[in-house]
C-alpha cells in the first residue's frame, strides 16, 4: 500500500488530528499511543504499520506540521524586474496560528519541542536566504546567521505567543500589520530582506 493511496492519507490524517487534540491536555511526552488510536478511532496494528512506534510518529508528524505552516505563508510574487521572488504573508502566519494553536503551544513552550523550533528556525532562513539569492545578496555577508535568526524566530514566535496567550482577542489581520510594523527595522533592511514580508499577499502590501 503506497503513501498515496487514500486510506493511508486518510489513516495519517486521522492521527494527526488526534495528535492536536491531545495536546490541548498532555505535553509531548505524556501522548502514548494508546492515546492517539482511541482518539484517531484506529486500531493499535494500524498505526504501527504507519509508524515504528510512538516517537518516530510524533517526529514526522511535528514536521508535517512545520512543512504545512511554510506551505501555508509562503508565496511567489513577482517583482518590478518580472522575477518571481518568496514572500512570507504574515495575515497567513496568523490564520494558519488560528486553526493550529494547540501545535504553537507546544512549539514555543515545551522543551522537548526545542529541536522542532530549531527545524522552524533552518526552514525560515533557508526562505529568507532563498529571497537574498534572488536580489543578489547573503544575510551571513551582513549579520551575524545566529544573532539574525533568533531575532527574526523569536520575535514572531513571541508576538504569536501573545496573542494565543490573550485569547486571540485581536484580529488576524490587525496581528499581521503590527508584527510587520515590528519588523520593519534596521536589522532587516542591512539583511536586505525588508520586502520579504508582506502583510497580506492578496492586497500587495
Amino acid at each position: 500500500m503506497g503513501k498515496t493511496d487514500p486510506r493511508v492519507l486518510k489513516t495519517r490524517r486521522k492521527l494527526k488530528n488526534a495528535f492536536l487534540v491531545l495536546l490541548r491536555t498532555k505535553k509531548i511526552s505524556e501522548v502514548n499511543v494508546k492515546d492517539l488510536t482511541q482518539t484517531a478511532e484506529v486500531t493499535r496494528g494500524t498505526f504501527y504499520l504507519h509508524f515504528k512506534d510512538k516517537e518516530e510518529f510524533i517526529e514526522t508528524t511535528m514536521t508535517e506540521l512545520i512543512t504545512d505552516f511554510f506551505e501555508a505563508v509562503m508565496f511567489e510574487k513577482e517583482n518590478q524586474d518580472g522575477i518571481m521572488q518568496p514572500r512570507l504573508s504574515l495575515t497567513h502566519v496568523f490564520e494558519f496560528v488560528e486553526e493550529h494553536q494547540d501545535f504553537f503551544s507546544v512549539l514555543l513552550k515545551e522543551k522537548e519541542a526545542l529541536i522542532y523550533r530549531d527545524l522552524y528556525s533552518e526552514k525560515l532562513f533557508e526562505q529568507t536566504q532563498r529571497y537574498n539569492d534572488l536580489v543578489g545578496n547573503d544575510i551571513d555577508g551582513r549579520i551575524p546567521r545566529s544573532l539574525f535568526m533568533n531575532y527574526m524566530v523569536y520575535g514572531v514566535l513571541g508576538f504569536i505567543d501573545q496573542w494565543v496567550r490573550d485569547g486571540k482577542i485581536y484580529a488576524t489581520h490587525y496581528m499581521a500589520e503590527n508584527l510587520y510594523k515590528m519588523l520593519d527595522c534596521q536589522m532587516l533592511e542591512d539583511a536586505n530582506l525588508r520586502g520579504f514580508f508582506m502583510v497580506d499577499i492578496n492586497n500587495g502590501k
